[in-house]
């Protein structure tokens, strides 16, 4: 009896306790300590690896990003305008500004070195 009494408190404190500590539990409040907030724009500079035969994407290998934590790598990245990779050549060094949507980086702004 002293057990199911006992189990019962446990079970009631835990689910009393956000309520009492005045936490939203139907929010996502975790933040990786290696990702920025979607729609921040993050700048960086790299080599063009290949340009996309639609223009849409290209690959670069950038060079190390700090506000991510990221090293320099090899990565593909999706354009928001086309336009910006149609004077763009394999081996050309540019700096580029991104945003992280939907899982993806999309370049927004970019231009050689």
């Amino acid at each position: 009896m002293k057990i199911k009494i006992l189990s019962a408190v446990y079970v009631g404190v835990l689910a009393v306790s956000p309520v009492v500590w005045g936490m939203d539990m139907g929010e996502d409040h975790s933040h990786s300590n290696n990702t920025v907030m979607s729609e921040q724009t993050i700048h960086a500079s790299g080599t063009v690896k290949q340009v996309a035969d639609n223009h849409e994407s290209l690959r670069i290998f950038h060079d190390p990003i700090p506000v991510l934590k990221w090293p320099s790598m090899n990565m593909p990245f999706e354009v928001i305008d086309h336009e910006l990779t149609h004077t763009l050549n394999v081996g050309d060094r540019v700096d580029f500004e991104f945003i992280q949507k939907d899982g993806k980086n999309v370049i927004v702004r970019m231009k050689k070195q």
